[in-house]
């Protein structure tokens, strides 16, 4: 390249400023349509492959013979976080999960114990006759909370009561139970035991829902 002798030192550096700057955005332009076509690519897979899920499904059909769930003797399901209880009104399903960090509490027969409360106190929630009444309930593995068998927190960090899910009875007397349809929502301090149930003699609930 020739030379030319009325150009100054200054120019030439101007000159070659302004050559990296293109050079510079002709790299940034290159990148950035490189990146467009790379998220266009991704977001027209998602409809070739569509997201798949770990999680159990939010309605399920418990194996357990509803009969086989006594005052003493509830069902745990573990898996899906559900305790489904029977009491002198009916059954109902408690959501197992903690409300101060969402831990899985574990069902004990004496959730009392080490806490200062009495079991008396255990042995009146929900509707049970004297020779039923036993201090159960559930405690969290995690930060020591406790919960009364009607869910009712009462003892460490958790801040309000464990909800209660929609369960009914299919036309062939088993259960199925919906975890995404809650019948019972409590805030902080309400410590009244809910009078949702699903009635075994009917087959249906009786609709007295609180919270929802």
């Amino acid at each position: 390249m020739s030379v030319n002798p009325y150009e100054t030192r200054a120019t030439r550096r101007h000159r070659l400023v302004e050559l990296t700057r293109r050079q510079f955005m002709l790299v940034v332009g290159a990148v950035a349509s490189l990146g467009a076509v790379v998220f266009a690519g991704l977001e027209s897979a998602k409809f070739l492959f569509p997201n798949a899920t770990l999680e159990s499904p939010p309605v399920f059909r418990p194996t357990v013979d509803p009969a086989s769930i006594t005052v003493d003797n509830p069902y745990m399901d573990y898996s899906h976080r559900v305790g489904i209880m029977r009491d002198d009104e009916g059954y109902y399903a408690v959501r197992l999960i903690c409300t101060h960090l969402g831990c899985t509490p574990n069902y004990v027969t004496n959730v009392t114990n080490g806490t200062g409360v009495q079991n008396a106190v255990a042995d009146g929630h929900g509707a049970r006759r004297s020779a039923e009444q036993i201090p159960n309930g559930w405690a969290c593995p995690c930060h020591g909370s406790r919960y009364y068998i009607d869910s009712t927190n009462f003892y460490g960090p958790a801040p309000r009561p464990m909800d209660w899910v929609d369960i009914q009875f299919t036309p062939d007397r088993k259960f199925v139970v919906d975890r995404s349809k809650l019948v019972v929502y409590r805030q902080a301090g309400q410590t009244t035991t809910p009078l949702w149930r699903l009635d075994p003699r009917t087959g249906t609930d009786n609709g007295k829902t609180i919270g929802v």
